[in-house]
C-alpha cells in the first residue's frame, strides 16, 4: 500500500459514512425506518473498516518518521543524550566558586 492509496481508503471511509446522512435527507422515507436498514448499517460499517485500514498505514508511516520530523523542528540542544548534559562544566584555572560573605 502507498500513501496515495491510505488517502483514498481514509477519503472513501469519510465518503461512506456520511453518505447514509446525505441519502436520508433526500429521501421521503421515515428517519426511523433509514436508521434501522440494514443497507445502512453495513454501509456505516464498512466506512469504518475503510477508515481504519487507510488512518491505520498513515499513522505507522507517520511513526516510521516522526523522529525525523522532531530532529528538524526542535534544536540540537534539547536531543543532546542524558549523559552530556551531565557533564560538569569546565572552569578556568585559578578561579575560586562559592559565597561571599
Amino acid at each position: 500500500m502507498t500513501t496515495k492509496n491510505a488517502l483514498g481508503f481514509l477519503a472513501l471511509g469519510l465518503l461512506m459514512h456520511v453518505a447514509p446522512v446525505l441519502v436520508q435527507a433526500a429521501s421521503d422515507t421515515s428517519a426511523q425506518v433509514a436508521d434501522t436498514s440494514v443497507r445502512i448499517i453495513w454501509v456505516e460499517f464498512m466506512s469504518w473498516v475503510l477508515g481504519s485500514i487507510g488512518l491505520g498505514y498513515l499513522v505507522r508511516v507517520g511513526m516510521f518518521h516522526l523522529p525525523t520530523l522532531i530532529a528538524t523542528l526542535v534544536p540540537g540542544r534539547f536531543l543532546r543524550p542524558s549523559e552530556a548534559k551531565a557533564e560538569a562544566l569546565p572552569l578556568p584555572a585559578g578561579q575560586r566558586i562559592g559565597v561571599s560573605n
